[in-house]
C-alpha cells in the first residue's frame, strides 16, 4: 500500500493512506486523532515516508475536517 505513495500524485495518495491508517487505528483502540503525530506514523510505516510529508498530509486531512 505504501509503495503507491512514491508514484505521481503522491500527496493525494498519501492523504488517502493516512486517512485509512487513522481509521484503522481508531478501530483497533480508543485513540484520539490528536495524538497521531507525524513521528508516530513514520515509525508505524517503518520510516518509508519522511516525517515532513506525513505532517503535510495530516494537515490536509485536518483541513478536510478529519479529526
Amino acid at each position: 500500500m505504501l509503495n503507491i505513495i512514491i508514484m505521481n500524485n503522491s500527496h493525494l495518495k498519501l492523504v488517502d493512506c493516512l486517512r485509512q491508517f487513522m481509521e484503522d487505528e481508531a478501530r483497533s483502540c480508543s485513540m484520539d486523532f490528536g495524538c497521531v503525530t507525524p513521528e508516530y506514523v513514520c515509525r508505524m510505516w517503518g520510516g518509508r515516508v519522511v516525517v515532513e510529508e506525513i505532517a503535510m498530509g495530516l494537515k490536509e486531512l485536518r483541513k478536510q475536517g478529519f479529526t
